[in-house]
């Protein structure tokens, strides 16, 4: 009888220790994040353009998934926005680009973490990784680049679209290397 209760008694405790395998629900706040690119023309000029539409959540098992909004990037030149919905992103076939991941529960401690995630842009899907950056301000999750990630236009087909832009603008060149950031505040949902 004594060695039942202990057994129970381990058992339970044993029981009480193991950690939740679900990830609290989380949902992006787009007002407090952003996310931008850098654009370099003639080999020497960069600017900031940034997307103003975005959203994404983090479910219960750990999915991760962002939309962005193609049409909503701004460049603050109306007629550049113009040009890059119709000759690059080609907004009428492609409206959005989605990001979206399984992550363990580990990815959404406080730290910094390697994450590999599928993005979807231009017809195009690829796989790729980040290091980013994760902590806690005001009772939300915020995650961050550690340092900008390098997309390569030609990954997801949008080289015609570069060059077309960089003809119409009579620019020299537009890099193919673009530089992306952001940083993503998700509250509980």
């Amino acid at each position: 009888m004594n060695k039942l209760i202990i057994f129970l008694t381990i058992l339970l405790i044993s029981a009480c220790q193991q950690k939740k395998t679900t990830i609290q629900p989380w949902i992006l706040n787009q007002d407090d994040s952003s996310i931008s690119i850098i654009i370099t023309k003639n080999n020497s000029v960069s600017e900031v353009a940034y997307f103003q539409q975005f959203s994404g959540r983090i479910n219960a098992s750990g999915y991760l998934e962002i939309e962005i909004q193609l049409d909503s990037l701004e460049t603050n030149i109306p007629i550049r926005n113009e040009r890059i919905e119709k000759h690059l992103f080609e907004t009428e076939l492609y409206a959005t680009t989605r990001i979206h991941t399984q992550l363990a529960p580990k990815d959404l401690t406080i730290g910094t973490h390697t994450i590999s995630f599928d993005v979807d842009l231009h017809g195009v899907s690829a796989i790729l990784q980040a290091d980013v950056i994760v902590f806690e301000q005001f009772n939300k999750k915020v995650v961050t680049l550690h340092k900008p990630l390098i997309i390569d236009a030609k990954t997801f087909a949008l080289q015609d679209g570069i060059i077309t832009l960089k003809n119409i603008a009579k620019l020299q060149s537009i890099n193919f290397s673009v530089p992306i950031n952001f940083i993503l505040h998700f509250e509980s949902e």
